[in-house]
């Protein structure tokens, strides 16, 4: 009796074992906004590469199981689930502007996870302190209530000798969609950023795919 409850401890702790599965994981942040000019783009490589390769928080649930840890100093992590039930990963949980969370199936897991970050609160916290009244007048909530309220309107930067061909594209969109450009001059970079994100969000609730502003 004594040799068969061994056996079935033994064969458990085997079937407990095999069910294990390692992880890997590599969180690394990446820019909202990615563009050859400078001004427009959230934030520059040296930025995004210091806010991945730094040591993270990590919180993952598998159903009643909670484990928590750090990545290494480039923001990979090893971790052996429990079972075969899907996995809920939180990033930097309690760091609002860092924080980001996961959903995964084990079966979907081949290789290793890459966990991406976007840098956008990030970019928003900072240039919302740096205009504070020029991003809540503009900030992307506003471009829904707006667009509700029908007052459709894109955000374009004023220059002083605008090229033909530019006018004629922006009145071709003005007519096509039934919108008015609002223009400003000398925008710094914060209003640039904030008025870009605007713009995506109206533009996408018009249905416009052109890339003018």
């Amino acid at each position: 009796m004594k040799k068969m409850v061994f056996i079935l401890v033994l064969l458990i702790s085997y079937q407990d074992l095999y069910s294990q599965k390692e992880i890997v994981g590599k969180v690394a942040f990446y820019k909202s906004i990615e563009s050859n000019w400078k001004v427009l783009e959230s934030f520059p490589d040296q930025t995004i590469e210091s806010l991945t390769n730094r040591v993270h928080s990590i919180k993952i649930v598998q159903n009643n199981h909670i484990s928590e840890f750090e990545t290494d100093s480039t923001g990979i992590f090893k971790f052996k689930t429990k079972g075969n039930d899907s996995i809920r990963i939180y990033i930097n949980h309690s760091f609002p502007l860092f924080k980001e969370e996961f959903e995964y199936d084990l079966s979907q897991i081949k290789d290793t996870l890459h966990l991406k970050i976007s840098d956008k609160k990030l970019c928003i916290y900072r240039d919302s302190i740096n205009e504070p009244q020029f991003y809540t007048q503009y900030k992307e909530e506003q471009a829904e209530l707006d667009f509700q309220n029908g007052n459709k309107r894109l955000l374009a930067i004023a220059v002083d000798w605008p090229k033909e061909d530019i006018i004629k594209r922006f009145k071709e969109i003005e007519n096509e969609y039934g919108i008015k450009y609002d223009y400003f001059f000398e925008p710094t970079r914060e209003k640039i950023r904030i008025m870009y994100r605007y713009n995506q969000v109206m533009k996408k609730l018009l249905g416009i795919n052109k890339s003018e502003w």
